[in-house]
């Protein structure tokens, strides 16, 4: 199988659907997103696209110590893999998984481990956790920069929070959030003036605090289309996701962006209806990202042809538009959406650039507890 610099060799030999992860893309996007953030140092990647600790020891290698994540599994692949710094960040307002956030911070004392917060709730989730334990807990506050999801008003809300974490015991206050994931403009101007606009709203934050006897403390800031922006501001770590494989939608949205979508599906036709134009993969719901409209889950390089009608558990189904394709013959996916496809599989085949399987990557964290 070949299209461009994509190439496969022995496609019957892997089982499909399947994930595949093509090494010389994979290590392009490690190294394009240290060298727009300016250095590694100024980076907190995200986890939760790849959750992989065979790639989390890859971008450690390129220098970044410091990662975030999402679930606790995540969590503990991090602290496992010997990184410096892990900020979890989802709020935590369930007393046991408080509890067991402190239980790795005592398994893995040598990582430095954050915690977010956007009320009060989640301040004390946290802080009962804390002395059972005999251990403090590193906050940062979250801030709503437009998202609209998790967050507290960047303003006095915010400003008030942070002064509580000064007075809960078992509490440090570490710094703050943002995560501006509602910006994903196509134009660069409009999307530099929204990363401006959320950086703003941090930033005048931060001078309050300052003014109040805060001191100087770090900022964890943006996702993938914005990151650049923050990167290379002081104080701030930069924290993209989806750059480390990239996928359909960003290569759509943001085609100035230097990346490759390296992680795809090989999928098979396995049925054909050639009175009606149509062939089914075996790329149902349960192989490929749900969480798109069905004619936009999946792109085949080659075949842009091909036209996404339905999709079940197991199989998709196309019309092929005048492509010449039969049973038995494998095609590429490109995910629209990545990191929901991730975790459709147990893991991944990692392919050289001579088109040979090396290894096989495990997801380590695909399960959340």
């Amino acid at each position: 199988m070949k299209w461009e610099d994509y190439f496969l060799k022995h496609p019957e030999e892997i089982e499909t659907p399947a994930m595949l992860v093509f090494e010389d893309k994979l290590e392009h996007n490690i190294r394009a997103t240290v060298e727009l953030a300016g250095g590694a140092q100024n980076l907190m990647p995200h986890v939760k696209t790849h959750k992989s600790e065979e790639i989390l020891q890859r971008q450690m290698a390129a220098g970044i110590k410091a990662f975030k994540c999402a679930t606790l599994k995540e969590a503990e692949m991090i602290a496992r893999a010997g990184a410096s710094e892990v900020l979890l960040s989802y709020p935590l307002a369930q007393d046991k998984k408080a509890q067991r956030f402190i239980l790795l911070q005592q398994k893995y004392p040598e990582t430095k481990w954050l915690a977010l917060a956007s009320s009060t709730r989640h301040l004390e989730t946290l802080a009962k956790a804390a002395p059972e334990a005999g251990r403090t807990v590193s906050v940062m506050v979250d801030l709503d920069v437009g998202m609209h999801r998790t967050g507290i008003d960047p303003g006095e809300p915010a400003f008030e929070l942070c002064a509580r974490i000064l007075e809960t015991q078992g509490l440090t206050f570490a710094g703050l959030h943002a995560y501006d994931g509602q910006n994903h403009q196509t134009d660069l101007a409009e999307r530099e003036a929204a990363a401006n606009e959320a950086l703003g709203f941090v930033r005048k934050l931060e001078t309050k605090l300052q003014n109040a006897g805060f001191g100087q403390f770090p900022i964890v800031m943006g996702g993938s289309p914005c990151y650049p922006y923050y990167a290379r501001e002081d104080g701030i770590k930069a924290s993209p996701g989806t750059t480390v494989y990239w996928d359909g939608a960003y290569s759509i949205y943001m085609p100035d962006l230097p990346f490759r979508c390296c992680a795809l599906i090989l999928t098979q036709v396995v049925d054909e209806n050639k009175a009606l134009g149509l062939i089914t993969l075996d790329l149902g719901s349960k192989a490929i990202c749900s969480d798109k409209d069905t004619p936009d889950r999946a792109t085949f390089p080659g075949y842009p042809e091909l036209n996404i009608l339905r999709q079940s558990e197991e199989h998709l189904v196309l019309d092929v538009g005048g492509a010449s394709l039969s049973i038995g013959d494998y095609l590429l996916a490109i995910p629209r959406h990545v990191c929901t496809a991730v975790i459709r599989y147990p893991g991944a085949w990692l392919i050289d650039k001579q088109g040979n399987v090396i290894k096989w990557i495990e997801h380590t964290a695909r399960d959340r507890l």
